[in-house]
């Protein structure tokens, strides 16, 4: 049995390649609006310098244009559920401290004592309901207030009021936590925009519960590993062995303003492989690679009947794995939704996964002052059923740089395809580093989030915010 949509060998007519429209057209149920929404601006195909990626200057440049300006996801609001609880986010040498100070109110404070400089709190400091210095005591309220100075008699200079811990503004949205560095940097809201509130209103992840938070030093540059998720094309030999379930360069790319979304449909052939997967192979195939990894062993593998489509009896795969493992109903979601590659970006450097299928959170930072490492996290949100409050989320833990991703348990088979990508990563900073490469060029089509973020990046530098 042959898909119902057409298909072509090799991925070499655009035009006779089935779209994500086709696709979710042909699916059952009502796929969300956001999915059929579309963004169209022709970016051109010039390239870009590799400087970005190897030079230091330009590293420095970016640490005070980019990372002291933005708004960026520190943590989730569930990572400090209680008041008191606190946590600590260090980005290119600044640290900074979260606090929850009441019920529904979040703080951000610069992680120094206003004494000697000592820095306060340390990654996995437990909840108080003081903020203390380890040096010589001196002790701040939650709300950033001076407390207490031991021989208060000693500094007649320290003005109580104007000696508070100096702040970051706090956003949030989405159930996460955002800080910026720069107090006259535009609006949380402005930043986030309307686009990205309205599609999240479909999937919110407020309740979701995180239940597993990875972390590794990647030997390349932020940005290298940022445009690895920003596109599919890579599917055609990175990961060769998924072409049989993965739409791949019929994938779709939409961008507004900085922040960006692919959609990548599964339980279809690769353009790529054409009329040679027959439509059991995708099945048999996307089982074994990703369910079975996921739900168990135990799946058994369905024998499509006259007239079923791959993605008709995956989603209800998945349908049915996410109902007996975590009680929650999706026979209201879409195919697309309970299957697809729905993912998006946040600018500067965070992906919250739209749908069901992959409720994932990625994000990356630089590794410090050192322009040629950067940190990669993954973050697996749970939703939960109705009337089930989420346990405090689970903290980052980061693991060895030569571990496997597949290691992680809390990934399932999703760190097997990491690892895939880590193959690359490991050797792109050194091939950018070559005499023989002075620039490096994109697709237009399947590239094009990356040429919009290399876009708006420049505009940020050059205008300094």
């Amino acid at each position: 049995m042959t898909s119902v949509l057409p298909n072509v060998v090799s991925g070499e007519n655009p035009e006779s390649m089935p779209t994500v429209a086709d696709y979710l057209a042909a699916d059952r149920g009502t796929p969300s609006p956001p999915l059929f929404e579309r963004s169209t601006l022709d970016l051109g195909n010039a390239p870009v310098a590799k400087d970005c990626y190897t030079s230091k200057a330009y590293h420095d440049v970016e640490v005070e244009r980019l990372w002291k300006k933005t708004w960026q996801m520190a943590c989730r609001e569930n990572d400090i559920p209680a008041v008191g609880d606190r946590l600590v986010y260090d980005i290119v040498g600044q640290s900074v401290i979260i606090v929850r100070v009441a019920p529904d109110a979040i703080r951000a404070y610069h992680n120094v004592c206003r004494h000697r400089g000592n820095r306060l709190l340390e990654e996995g400091c437990p909840p108080s309901a003081v903020i203390e210095c380890s040096f010589h005591g001196w002790s701040w309220n939650l709300d950033g207030s001076l407390r207490r100075v031991p021989c208060r008699w000693d500094f007649p200079e320290v003005d109580d009021a104007k000696f508070g811990l100096p702040e970051c503004r706090v956003g949030r949205w989405n159930g996460m936590v955002f800080v910026n560095l720069d107090s006259e940097a535009e609006p949380f809201d402005d930043h986030i925009g309307d686009t990205l509130r309205r599609h999240f209103e479909c999937w919110p992840r407020e309740r979701a519960w995180k239940a597993g938070h990875v972390g590794k030093v990647l030997p390349c540059n932020w940005k290298v590993a940022a445009e690895a998720f920003l596109e599919v094309y890579h599917t055609v030999r990175t990961h060769a062995d998924s072409l049989t379930f993965t739409a791949d360069c019929n994938a779709q790319y939409d961008f507004w303003g900085p922040h960006l979304r692919l959609i990548s449909c599964f339980g279809a052939p690769s353009p790529h492989v054409g009329d040679g997967v027959d439509d059991q192979t995708t099945v048999e195939t996307m089982v074994g690679a990703l369910l079975t990894k996921t739900f168990g062993e135990d799946i058994t593998i369905p024998v499509l009947k006259d007239g079923e489509r791959p993605r008709d009896v995956m989603s209800d795969l998945v349908r049915q794995g996410i109902r007996e493992r975590i009680g929650v109903d999706l026979s209201g979601a879409s195919d697309a939704e309970v299957l697809d590659i729905i993912q998006y970006y946040v600018f500067p450097n965070l992906w919250p996964w739209g749908g069901y299928a992959f409720p994932l959170v990625f994000r990356v930072r630089p590794n410090g002052d050192d322009h040629e490492s950067s940190i990669f996290e993954m973050m697996v949100l749970v939703p939960l059923p109705p009337g089930i409050d989420p346990p405090k989320d689970m903290p980052l833990r980061m693991t060895p740089s030569d571990e496997p991703w597949a290691e992680a348990f809390e990934l399932g088979a999703l760190g097997r395809f990491l690892d895939q990508d880590m193959v690359n990563l490991n050797k792109i900073q050194r091939g950018l580093n070559s005499d023989g490469l002075r620039e490096v060029v994109f697709a237009n089509a399947q590239e094009r989030n990356i040429r919009n973020f290399h876009h708006h990046l420049t505009d940020r530098l050059e205008r300094g915010q």
